[in-house]
């Protein structure tokens, strides 16, 4: 049985992005051409970048729990179909190769509402003017990422359990750090990477990089109290 990954984005700010009403009748009818079964992803009004080219403490499309969900089960080989308007309503940069790294390792096509709409010229001509304003939207993004790099600050999207401080400059123990700290307990007594994500409800990959960052961790945890 098929089934199909309906991926819905409208950028941020830009009026003369497609709307989101016309993608959720076109991309849902495409997909139900294509696929017996059909999960839809709705992201609404969200940015289409990610920590690979921004330099943001939320919102990032990275950061979202969905999306971090989606793509695993795209990878997990839970989609034959991952359909969007275009690639630009997946993703604005870097990112876009993670998630077709994802379609790949799980065997599903991507398939575009925009290909099968658009005169090849105009859209080829399109592609050429967005990947120009995206590199340099990239270049400015990188050269942000450096700015903090020199100051010290820390950069990208937080870490399990942490969250920025007030400034947006450093990472500092957030909702979630009693997990981490439960991590390392579990740890200490003798508990594999399995059975402390099996108790606390954590992926094992999560548990992994915490107990490798513990002294990172700590650390912060001091510099927070101080």
């Amino acid at each position: 049985m098929s089934k199909a990954l309906a991926w819905i984005r409208k950028s941020k700010g830009d009026e003369s992005d497609v709307g989101l009403e016309e993608q959720r009748e076109l991309v849902r009818a495409l997909a139900d051409d294509i696929a017996d079964e059909i999960d839809v992803l709705n992201l609404g009004v969200h940015t289409g970048f990610s920590t690979m080219t921004r330099d943001d403490p939320t919102g990032l499309l990275d950061q979202n729990d969905r999306v971090q969900e989606r793509v695993g089960e795209l990878e997990a080989g839970e989609y034959t179909h991952l359909i969007a308007w275009d690639d630009r309503r997946i993703c604005r940069d870097e990112y876009f190769s993670v998630i077709q790294y994802a379609a790949e390792q799980g065997d599903a096509e991507i398939v575009y509402v925009g290909d099968v709409n658009e005169d090849d010229l105009t859209f080829d001509l399109k592609r050429r003017i967005e990947r120009d304003t995206k590199e340099e939207e990239i270049e400015k993004s990188q050269r942000a990422i450096e700015r903090r790099k020199e100051e010290g600050y820390d950069h990208g999207r937080p870490r399990f359990g942490m969250t920025y401080d007030r400034d947006g400059r450093y990472q500092v123990p957030g909702e979630d750090f009693e997990t981490v700290l439960e991590i390392f307990r579990f740890d200490n007594a003798g508990k594999s990477r399995r059975e402390i994500g099996n108790i606390l409800d954590v992926p094992t990959s999560t548990v992994q990089n915490v107990i490798d960052r513990r002294e990172w961790y700590l650390e912060r945890e001091k510099m927070a109290e101080s």
